[in-house]
Parts: structure tokens; C-alpha cells; sequence
């Protein structure tokens, strides 16, 4: 008997190169396919519907991909591209209302989007934050809520204002985590899904110097990790959702390795058994994996993988959480590795490499 192989897509944002060609200086968005095998992989469609994607959502309901652009000058944008054909077509596109998006999530029900806006200011609206309703479609449908950030840290030239890197809601859908590389801190905001509103309840305050980049929550535990970009670190977070309060219980280096140039964490992933946590660490070029404490819930470096290029930007799972992409932003190209569950490690090597110029964000679907 027969068995059909399963058939997996990819998404890859990728910016351009200075020396591209004019018609493609925005950088584009490319899908492709992977057998269960990873040894056919097909280039399916690209779109350039997105200018200067930054990073990538993914709504399977819908078939929608939303896309957050990096845009140079001006508003940044979120755009939502319909998958469910052969080419990817455009739904809608509305302003985030501040400049640079370069992170989004989606709250847990499916009914908005959140965006976060590295920049504000004269040459763009003032959100750090913006939420947006959707539609049953997945198309984009209105502006519901924003929020603007104040402050700055004491590194001159990457903290001299608010800069929001990332956005994360809480597994109750009740507390959205806003990271502000600019001002070493974590917004704490309620978050009403009757309304799409948010309220800023507390702001914790991270040591000066830290640049907290990306979060992810843990799926079953009151704890959030941290990357620390500026500082080199992997924090953790203890939060409490109905009061809307976190504190730092947690910070450890981000990677064992001594960087010929400086470190910059960037992704982060969690185990679906909240076993482990990985991050990305550009410079040092490796994906650490920590293990979760069961009782405390703070991670220890267990291993350390090279990431297969240069400067891994993000990485992701696939549905099932057996495959990592990493997208290598200096060489190049998106490698995936297997991930074992029972030891809780990457594989050794790449399974596969994809080339593409300058990915910067990805993510599986099927």
C-alpha cells in the first residue's frame, strides 16, 4: 500500500540587496514547497504585493498570510495576502501608524492582529503599537487601538528613543507584551477582545543596556522569555495575566561562544512541551537551546548548534515542531534542521538549505 507523502509550504520575506536590480529593491516575499523527505523543494510563487516584509503571520483558518513591512520612510504597513491559490494574491493593506513594523502576532481567537513599530515620529505616525480588527476573510478591516512609547536607554546609538521590537499575547489572551529595545522594557497591556483595546497597566523595567528584542510565552506556565539583544541575554519573566504585572526572575548569557564582533540575540522559540527554549544569537552564529527547569521554570544552556550561515535572524517550527527553519540573513539562505523531542536537540547538520537573498523571516504551513 501506498503512502502519500506530506506536501509543506514555506514563506520567506526576504530584503534586498543594494545591488539589486530597481524592480526588486523592496525585497519579496518567496513559497515555497517540501516533501516530508526535504529532499524536493520547489519554488511555488513570489510577490513583491508587500514592500520590505520584516516579518510574517500565519492564519490557517483563512489561508492568510500577514505580512509586516519595514517601509524606510513614511508609515509602516500590514498587508494580508491570500495563499489558498496557486499565487499569492493581495486581500488589503492598511498603514500601522507609526514607521518600521517589524513584528506582528495574532490574539488567540483570531479576530485581530497586533503590530509593533520600531519607529515613530515626524516621518510617520507616533504608534509603537497598533491593533487591527479582522475580518471573517482575513482580510484587515479597521484600527481598533494604539499605544506610543516613551523613554530611552543608555546606549546612544540604539537606544536614544522608544524603539518596540515585538509583540506577544498571553495563552489567555488577556496580556499583550510589548518589548521596547529603545527603553529596556516590557509594556504590560490589557488586552479587551470585545473591543480591540488596549490598556497599559504596568511597565517593567529591564537592566539598562539589555535591548529586549523578541518573547515568547511559555505554553503552560506564568513565564515569559526574553532575548536581550544589546546585552547578549536570555531573560525570563514571570507574569501574571490577570494583574497585568511581570517581574525578572531570571537572565543568563545567550550563547557560551566568543563572538569574533559582538552577539545579538534575535528569534526565540519554545517547545511545545515547554521543555525547552531556542534562540538565534547573530555573531556567534549558533542556536542555543536551553532546558526549561520543571520546578523553577528558568532555562541553562543545554547545547549549542551552528546555524548553518551567517547572522540567523529568526527561527521557526513547523506545524509538527520536528523541523527548525533559520533564516541566515548574511549568507544568504534559510536552513532547516531537525529537532528530536525525546532528547531535545537539533540535528547536528542542516537537513536541507534553501538560497534566497536575505531572508529575515519565514514560516511553515500546510
Amino acid at each position: 500500500m501506498e503512502t502519500t507523502m506530506r506536501e509543506l509550504k514555506l514563506a520567506i520575506c526576504s530584503g534586498a540587496r543594494a545591488d539589486a536590480p530597481a524592480g526588486q529593491r523592496d525585497g519579496e516575499i518567496s513559497i515555497f514547497t517540501l516533501d516530508d523527505d526535504l529532499k524536493t523543494i520547489r519554488l511555488r510563487a513570489r510577490t513583491q504585493a508587500a514592500p520590505s516584509p520584516s516579518f510574517l503571520g500565519w492564519a490557517e483558518k483563512t489561508s492568510t498570510l500577514y505580512v509586516a513591512s519595514e517601509i524606510g520612510v513614511g508609515d509602516g504597513r500590514l498587508t494580508a495576502l491570500d495563499l489558498s491559490g496557486p499565487d499569492p494574491v493581495e486581500r488589503n493593506h492598511l498603514s500601522t501608524g507609526g514607521n518600521a513594523a517589524v513584528h506582528l502576532c495574532q490574539d488567540r481567537t483570531g479576530k485581530y492582529i497586533f503590530v509593533a513599530n520600531y519607529h515613530g515620529g515626524p516621518h510617520a505616525g507616533p504608534a509603537s503599537v497598533a491593533v487591527f480588527s479582522l475580518k471573517p476573510d482575513g482580510a484587515i478591516d479597521r484600527l481598533t487601538a494604539t499605544a506610543v512609547h516613551q523613554g530611552h536607554g543608555p546606549d546612544r546609538k540604539r537606544q536614544k528613543e522608544p524603539h518596540c521590537h515585538s509583540v506577544m499575547i498571553s495563552p489567555d489572551n488577556r496580556l499583550l507584551v510589548a518589548a521596547d529595545l529603545g527603553t529596556d522594557s516590557l509594556c504590560l497591556y490589557r488586552f479587551d477582545a470585545a473591543r480591540g483595546a488596549i490598556t497599559l497597566a504596568s511597565e517593567l523595567k529591564l537592566p539598562p543596556g539589555t535591548g529586549p528584542r523578541h518573547s515568547v510565552f511559555h505554553p503552560s506556565r506564568p513565564l515569559l522569555y526574553v532575548t536581550g539583544e544589546l546585552s547578549s541575554t536570555l531573560l525570563t519573566v514571570a507574569v501574571d495575566s490577570v494583574a497585568a504585572s511581570g517581574d525578572l526572575i531570571g537572565s543568563m548569557a545567550a550563547t557560551r561562544q566568543h563572538a569574533a564582533s559582538r552577539n545579538y540575540p534575535s528569534g526565540i522559540a519554545v517547545s511545545p512541551d515547554g521543555h525547552f527554549v531556542l534562540a538565534a544569537n547573530r555573531g556567534a552564529d549558533r542556536i542555543t537551546v536551553y532546558w526549561i527547569d520543571p520546578e523553577s521554570g528558568t532555562p541553562t544552556i543545554r547545547d549549542e548548534t551552528a546555524c548553518g550561515g551567517l547572522f540567523p535572524r529568526a527561527i521557526r517550527f513547523d506545524p509538527s515542531s520536528r523541523l527548525l527553519a533559520v533564516a541566515n540573513q548574511n549568507s544568504d539562505d534559510v536552513c532547516i534542521f531537525g529537532w528530536d523531542f525525546a532528547k531535545g536537540a537539533l540535528s547536528a547538520a542542516p537537513l536541507a538549505k534553501i538560497a534566497i537573498p536575505r531572508p529575515l523571516d519565514m514560516v511553515f504551513f500546510d
